[in-house]
């Protein structure tokens, strides 16, 4: 008998006897093997060689990253040359840590572990842009990844206490994402305001990266807070803002709610740079949008005619983004249908034995069963016509 893990013999007396081994533990990556279950895929472990053959000629471009599963690292790196160099150097002695914790991953896929970050990263992250909040971007605190980015690391005071206290911040940040407390973490108005009373983070739009209104940040950033306006006027309508955010971090995991836009953010892109069509991108119609951009507002005109109907554009972008989820229609039933034919009454009826219907004369109705014809087949044989008929025919007379 021969083993199906070995497929060695060992022999005893008369009889032979397979010899089992344990699970082999791979030289080059230094984790056991990966046992497989029927349910999942099969997935191949990373090796300690190849992760070091990718990173050693491409390491500046992050491509290890890539083979090890960290998308995020290898773009990272492929922007900033390795962490300007320094990324790849440590990554030269922490590679084998590297791979086994990507093996630990594939092994097992399911884990609430899989998604902690990294002590090392952390302080990787630190060292090379901490000054920018980068540490800080990777440990899910966009709140204080915004303010370091735009206040050089709190003037690089916020950057030197960091040394001490990353590491409770890392086991603070996994249990928060274990526990999903991330998710539902509201936004702060005290933290709002910080950034938008500094007036260079407020005039870059700091405050509404951190809200997540990513259309505007883009918007205040490449114009200055729509030339000091926009800012101006978000000192007094932030709490709304804020409320605004909230309501959008309250109902992501529950039902979740249209998208919508609104007047004064309308109003507010309209009024400096509605010529370049600011207010026609934020109400999606981007045709309108690219028009103004190339003909400064219809040459001015249709800046000024928007004036007064920037209401009615709002209400009949709202009616479309409530209606957009009705446009999305659920999978239909592939279930095979079983159709039966046959004449009724001088018409061809199609039978749906799968939806209980039959059509007919371009009728809709519920089937019925088709009659059933009574014949007896009992014809034993011989010269006295066709099956199913007992009596011969009648005689032939002219």
């Amino acid at each position: 008998m021969m083993s199906k893990q070995t497929g060695e013999y060992r022999h005893i007396g008369d009889h032979y006897r397979a010899e089992e081994r344990g699970p082999q533990q791979n030289v080059m990556t230094s984790h056991p093997p990966l046992s497989y279950s029927p349910r999942s895929p099969r997935v191949s472990p990373k090796s300690v060689l190849e992760a070091y053959m990718l990173a050693v000629p491409f390491g500046l471009l992050g491509f290890h990253h890539f083979y090890l599963r960290r998308p995020g690292f290898g773009i990272l790196y492929f922007f900033t040359f390795g962490l300007l160099g320094v990324g790849v150097l440590v990554d030269w002695f922490r590679l084998p840590c590297l791979v086994n914790d990507a093996n630990r991953r594939l092994q097992n896929p399911d884990l609430p572990g899989n998604d902690d970050k990294r002590l090392d990263d952390a302080y990787l992250l630190w060292f090379v842009f901490g000054l920018f909040g980068f540490h800080h971007f990777y440990l899910r605190n966009k709140s204080l990844g915004f303010l370091y980015f735009f206040t050089g690391g709190l003037l690089g005071i916020g950057w030197l206490i960091d040394i001490g206290r990353l590491y409770s911040v890392v086991r603070k940040t996994n249990e928060k994402h274990r526990s999903g407390m991330d998710k539902c973490e509201k936004c702060s108005l005290l933290i709002a305001y910080l950034f938008n009373l500094l007036p260079l983070p407020g005039i870059l739009g700091a405050h509404h990266f951190y809200l997540g209104r990513y259309f505007f940040g883009i918007a205040y950033f490449l114009s200055f807070g729509l030339l000091g306006f926009g800012w101006l006027v978000d000192l007094f309508r932030l709490p709304i803002l804020v409320n605004r955010a909230n309501e959008k971090i309250q109902n992501k995991d529950s039902v979740p709610t249209p998208e919508k836009v609104y007047l004064d953010d309308a109003y507010v892109l309209w009024f400096p740079f509605g010529i370049a069509g600011y207010h026609h991108f934020y109400l999606r119609r981007y045709v309108w949008g690219v028009l103004y951009f190339t003909t400064f507002g219809l040459f001015g005109m249709g800046w000024l005619m928007d004036m007064c109907r920037i209401p009615s554009l709002v209400k009949d972008c709202n009616e479309k983004l409530m209606m957009l989820p009705f446009l999305i229609h659920e999978p239909r039933d592939h279930t095979p249908h079983v159709v039966n034919s046959h004449i009724s009454g001088g018409r061809h009826v199609i039978s749906d034995q799968h939806t209980g219907y039959e059509t007919g004369n371009n009728r809709l109705y519920p089937s019925a069963p088709p009659p059933i014809e009574t014949r007896t087949n009992d014809y034993t044989g011989g010269l006295h016509g066709p099956p199913g008929y007992t009596d011969p025919p009648p005689p032939y007379t002219e």
